[in-house]
């Protein structure tokens, strides 16, 4: 019976299972949407123009010079914050929920696969500090803060689908 206690792995910190199929609801819409965006070069819609509170923000106005606010609430358009929303709680889902098999192996690979992206993720960065520049920067930056999520589940998943110990999950 002593055997069974240790074969079951306990993680404190990984989500419950069931928030991995949400956390694929939330990133795919967030895709969709992104995707829409990117698609359509249409205006972030117009419902989404909303007061925010600010903490920082430069304000540019046409004919103006932009300023900088701090502590004050602004006129902003909240698409673009949704759709990093749901791409970001809904990838922390995917990637940190338990697995339905959750054992030593498992987590071997989601400490082995979060490594990788995090290597993969900072050299990007760094190959990015080096040689590209003013707004294009900026862009990189954003995207980097996804990159490391989606390295991680890619890689995860790859690994777990490739390995013999999946297919004795699957069976």
């Amino acid at each position: 019976m002593n055997f069974l206690k240790f074969r079951i792995m306990k993680t404190k910190f990984l989500l419950p299972y069931r928030l991995k199929f949400v956390g694929w609801v939330l990133f795919l819409l967030g895709l969709f949407l992104l995707g829409f965006a990117l698609i359509t070069r249409t205006e972030e819609p117009d419902f989404l123009n909303t007061e925010v509170f600010a903490l920082a923000a430069k304000v540019i106005q046409l004919g103006e010079t932009e300023t900088t606010t701090y502590f004050k609430f602004i006129e902003n358009n909240i698409f673009d914050e949704i759709v990093e929303l749901l791409l970001i709680i809904g990838g922390l889902c995917i990637a940190f929920s338990k697995h339905k098999n959750e054992d030593e192996f498992i987590s071997k690979l989601r400490l082995d696969s979060l490594l990788w992206a995090t290597y993969i993720n900072y050299g990007v960065l760094i190959f990015s500090i080096l040689f590209i520049y003013e707004l294009s920067f900026f862009y990189v930056l954003v995207a980097n803060m996804f990159t490391i999520l989606l390295l991680f589940i890619i890689r995860f998943y790859w690994v777990l689908a490739k390995s013999s110990k999946f297919e004795a999950y699957e069976n």
